[in-house]
């Protein structure tokens, strides 16, 4: 019989657990164990071993490891320390926590060695991954396996980004790794096309929490997932292939008629220009739209349906460079963001329409929640209006103010 069997019970097996713990946060063998969570049975069984009454043991509660390695000294397993003990006994190596710290600090360096081997063009995205923000968690947990999808993407992209054109996600992942399900949203590789996407992005788009949000992230990266439901609504414009004017958006204009634009058919338009005078306006509200629409059919009018999605940028990436941006939107957080969005990528052609302080306090409605209200510390733009919904914590909708839009098309629109 192995001597070793005497402490293959319960007690010893549970008592040596706590040991382990106390070795892993003070790196020795020394410390204090409760006794609380043990059994009468198995206080007895420690104090048969410590050479105590479990009497006293029990009314004690507590087993110092300084005791019990003492004791160990004058038994049969003299010969070991505690440590050594434990370790036959759960038959594994103890380490302590500056140990681990070490190791993994080791492990750590040795993968941003390799990550900066992989992503040496693509410094950006290196550096987003060395901040280990909570966008790049998964990439850290998974270190030991995520290299060589890290290398699959970045030679992808590479590649793709040479040739600067739009193209559908299933054919770049059919391209780069001979599956056209390789990026999809579940697997690794397409959360990594993701994250690269958001590191690479200068157009100040957040981290996605839904399809659509990724949809428009990948459009950065000319990578098109969904490009016929992703559409902007569009009336009084031109839009050519080349220098000739499409014929679809030609008939639209005749006819007086607005356009849902899918992204599929902005891919072959390769400038737009308002159908007269150098001026766009732009409103996220469809029924706004539609009733600017009603006052003149023929006005340069753009309806983002909310956000601007990846359809919304390419049309206004594709205006003239000379054409004045007027944008209309809610004042609330939502609102607000778009402007500061499309004031961030087209800087001084924009101009923010009718978002001011007066329409705001004649306009004020429904109560800003907590959450809403937080959206506004990233908010750079119409510091007054912030200042007021702030104050106020109301938001207030253009359509309460639509009479003034509608006079502003009225006598500009065309």
């Amino acid at each position: 019989m192995n001597k070793l069997d005497a402490f293959q019970n319960t007690a010893f097996l549970k008592l040596f657990e706590h040991f382990k713990k106390k070795y892993y946060s003070l790196g020795r063998m020394r410390g204090t164990v409760s006794l609380k969570d043990f059994s009468a049975e198995e206080i007895a069984e420690i104090a048969g071993f410590l050479g105590v009454s479990a009497i006293q043991l029990e009314r004690k509660g507590k087993v110092t490891l300084q005791q019990f390695e003492e004791q160990l000294m004058t038994s049969a397993f003299s010969h070991m320390t505690l440590k050594e003990l434990i370790e036959a006994i759960l038959n594994e190596q103890l380490e302590t926590k500056i140990q681990k710290m070490l190791e993994q600090e080791n492990v750590n360096k040795n993968f941003v060695q390799q990550l900066e081997s992989i992503l040496t063009n693509y410094p950006a995205w290196l550096q987003q991954i060395l901040k280990r923000e909570s966008d790049s968690r998964f990439i850290w947990q998974q270190q030991a396996t995520i290299l060589r999808d890290l290398e699959i993407v970045a030679k992808a992209l590479e590649q793709h980004l040479i040739y600067n054109q739009f193209m559908r996600l299933p054919l770049f992942s059919q391209k780069a790794t001979g599956n056209p399900h390789a990026f999809d949203t579940n697997t690794v590789l397409g959360k990594l096309l993701v994250h690269a996407a958001f590191s690479l992005n200068k157009q100040h788009i957040a981290y996605p929490k839904n399809t659509e949000e990724r949809v428009d992230l990948l459009a950065t990266l000319k990578i098109v997932q969904d490009d016929l439901w992703n559409f902007v609504t569009v009336q009084g414009l031109v839009g050519y292939t080349h220098e000739s004017i499409h014929k679809v958006w030609e008939a639209a204009n005749q006819t007086k008629s607005a356009l849902n634009m899918p992204m599929r058919e902005l891919l072959n338009i390769t400038r737009v220009q308002p159908l007269s005078n150098k001026s766009v306006y732009i409103v996220e509200n469809s029924s706004v739209a539609s009733t600017l629409m009603d006052i003149n059919p023929e006005a340069p009018i753009i309806c983002t349906h909310g956000q601007v999605r990846m359809a919304g940028w390419r049309l206004l990436d594709l205006l003239d460079s000379d054409v004045a941006i007027y944008y209309a939107g809610d004042l609330d957080p939502e609102g607000l963001h778009i402007a500061q969005n499309i004031l961030k990528r087209y800087g001084s052609r924009v101009n923010l329409w009718r978002m001011d302080v007066q329409c705001y306090q004649n306009a004020m409605s429904e109560t800003l929640s907590d959450d809403r209200l937080a959206k506004l510390k990233s908010i750079t733009i119409l510091p007054n209006v912030v200042e007021q919904m702030h104050q106020n914590k109301k938001v207030a909708y253009q359509e309460a103010w639509i009479d003034l839009l509608i006079e502003d098309i009225q006598r500009n629109g065309k």
